[in-house]
């Protein structure tokens, strides 16, 4: 089978602001098999979300999987201060799109 974006396997995939410096990205699933089997591929980690977003791994301050959620929690650094010349995302709300690009391998 052909790996899928991760956009056709998550139920939501958001960002939002998590304070003036950071976005948070939640990717959820309603489904405990459907998150355990992306969650299992590995393909969604640090080192995939920087190449999503053109970042430097040390720009992502926290990942977790939370199992008891079927979820997954990224943080990463704002490319640009809340509010400041040139964010165009005051909300952080319309970051997430990399993130739902990312190639999930079939299982």
């Amino acid at each position: 089978m052909n790996p899928r974006p991760l956009k056709d396997l998550a139920d939501i995939v958001r960002s939002k602001n998590a304070g003036p410096y950071r976005i948070t990205f939640d990717i959820l699933f309603k489904d405990k098999a459907r998150y355990e089997a992306v969650r299992d591929t590995g393909a969604i980690n640090p080192a995939s979300v920087a190449a999503a977003y053109g970042i430097d791994v040390a720009q992502i301050s926290s990942f977790f999987e939370i199992d008891m959620a079927n979820a997954i929690k990224i943080t990463i650094k704002r490319p640009r201060a809340q509010g400041s010349a040139g964010d165009g995302d005051m909300y952080g709300c319309q970051h997430h799109v990399p993130l739902m690009r990312i190639d999930i391998p079939a299982s």
